[in-house]
């Protein structure tokens, strides 16, 4: 233990020292490169144009409202509230709501397809 604390200390990504070969290496030399597998990397890659593939063709499975409505509430950069598109669209706000519901039900099951 003695030992351990009067070690020095080293940096989690210090350099190799190139001036002491014996110096052990920092510790992030033990951790695996994410993007090391070209494999990986390319099934990473297909899979989440896949799954944006399916997302464009499912939000183009819907209806204009509830498309919309989705968009509004989930894609848009600034959310819309349930009473924002309540509204919007001369209903209430658990009509917003279950017209949501029913089209991210829609939009899952396409998906899964």
């Amino acid at each position: 233990m003695e030992s351990r604390l009067s070690g020095r200390d080293i940096g989690f990504d210090a350099p190799a020292g190139e001036d002491d070969e014996h110096a052990p290496p920092a510790p992030i030399a033990w951790l695996e490169q994410v993007d090391a597998d070209p494999a990986a990397l390319f099934e990473r890659e297909n899979h989440e144009e896949k799954q944006l593939d399916a997302l464009g063709e499912g939000l183009e499975g819907l209806d204009d409202r509830s498309r919309a409505i989705l968009q509004r509430r989930f894609l848009a950069e600034e959310k819309a509230t349930l009473q924002d598109l309540a509204a919007e669209y001369g209903v209430s706000a658990e009509r917003v709501r279950q017209i949501e519901a029913n089209a991210l039900k829609k939009l899952r099951n396409a998906l899964l397809a």
